[in-house]
């Protein structure tokens, strides 16, 4: 009888680090670790970056007992950027992900990201986020909110060019579209590109700025737009200190005074998302004037986005500092304020939208969300998990089978 042998192929496990920068954020930790260690997948690694807390940040995080877990602490307090840059330097191999102290990640993220990895063999991993509001938001009207997609759940495959061009041109909001590094997966080697004199993050906004860092080193990346990422907001968030001033703007001092990155020359820093994702896009161009060449901001459609994004809070503000760079960029502010109403093109842009809506699935929202016993991160990362799995099979969910879905996966069941 002839014996033949059969080779079995062994494909290398890809790493997965999920890195969690902090500082003073232990009452919404908790709940983001949690989150992060509801995951099967065995090659993954947890870092918390302690930016020197002086709560019981350190506390919490060993009270988990977890392998996964890596706790680090820089010894000396940093900027918010000077946090994501230590707590990157101490990243090797494999995909990266950032994500906040008051944001989580999906049950199963770990491994449904790795499917997509190799199915598409790609470098970058985004996705269409879900959100949570905490009920701690200074904005009551929005507190407790979760929202996240429809019935979409196919992966999409795109050119960074495209839509780079589209982001800088105000298209699409802020930098969602493109491939993230916080809040999605982007791989080392990709990472180890952007580095320039031994520094990666080279703006006030690092999420902005590391979307950009690794649209300008690959040509493509998947976008899903089923969620895997929960992006949250709380009174502690710098963002939502900062976007949004209502009630105490601690947060947002603290962060302005720590700051050691001075903004671009030309821009105003101001509560405007598209003047801080260009202000990124600008500093990334002085770093790699070669690579950002075919890119260029649309400073005209920055200043009118700026504008009419603008609320009763932040218009005062923002008016100010789109004056002012519209004299620094040579833009007619007259020019602007014109077309910003009748623009044919936005125009059709709104038809459109209305047009996607009807059409396709919307966003699924739960208003009250401590109605159906969701009170933080890993709640809403429940909830939204499982509505996600409902609605994909045709069920229908009530506000009681969602309490008792929390409650069994809590316990372990």
């Amino acid at each position: 009888m002839k014996l033949t042998t059969r080779l079995i192929r062994f494909e290398p496990m890809e790493k997965y680090t999920v890195i969690i920068p902090t500082r003073d954020r232990a009452e919404t930790l908790e709940a983001t670790l949690r989150t992060c260690l509801r995951q099967a997948y065995k090659y993954y690694e947890i870092v918390v970056s302690d930016n020197c807390s002086v709560d019981n940040t350190k506390e919490i995080v060993e009270r988990f007992n977890d392998p996964r877990i890596r706790y680090i602490n820089p010894g000396r307090r940093l900027s918010m950027s000077g946090n994501f840059e230590f707590a990157l330097g101490h990243v090797t191999e494999g995909f990266v992900m950032f994500i906040g102290s008051d944001d989580g990640i999906m049950p199963g993220a770990i491994d449904y990201v790795d499917s997509i990895v190799k199915k598409f063999q790609v470098d970058a991993v985004s996705c269409s986020q879900a959100t949570y509001v905490w009920p701690d938001f200074p904005d009551e009207q929005i507190a407790s909110r979760l929202t996240f997609g429809g019935l979409r759940n196919h992966v999409e495959i795109r050119r960074s060019s495209e839509w780079l061009e589209k982001t800088l041109n105000f298209q699409v909001p802020y930098c969602f579209d493109l491939p993230n590094l916080y809040c999605g997966f982007v791989h080392k080697r990709v990472i180890d590109k952007a580095y320039k004199d031994g520094q990666y993050f080279r703006s006030i906004t690092p999420d902005a700025y590391s979307a950009f860092a690794t649209a300008i080193f690959i040509d493509k990346y998947a976008f899903s737009y089923r969620p895997f990422s929960i992006a949250g907001a709380s009174s502690k968030s710098n963002g939502a200190s900062a976007m949004h001033p209502v009630g105490d703007a601690s947060e947002a001092t603290k962060f302005f005074q720590e700051n050691d990155i001075e903004f671009s020359e030309g821009f105003i820093n101001c509560p405007s998302y598209e003047v801080i994702a260009a202000e990124a896009y600008a500093q990334l161009e002085k770093a790699f004037p070669d690579l950002c060449e075919p890119y260029h901001i649309n400073y005209e459609a920055m200043l009118a986005a700026a504008t009419a994004n603008s609320n009763e809070r932040t218009e005062d503000v923002i008016k100010n500092a789109v004056a002012k760079m519209a004299v620094n960029f040579g833009v007619n502010i007259r020019q602007v304020s014109y077309r910003k109403k009748t623009r044919h093109s936005d125009v059709f842009s709104m038809i459109n939208r209305v047009l996607v809506n009807l059409i396709s699935p919307r966003p699924v929202a739960v208003e009250r969300s401590t109605d159906v016993g969701v009170n933080n991160i890993d709640d809403a990362a429940l909830v939204a998990h499982l509505l996600l799995e409902k609605q994909r099979k045709g069920m229908v969910t009530t506000s009681r089978d969602l309490i008792k879905a929390i409650l069994k996966q809590r316990m372990g069941f």
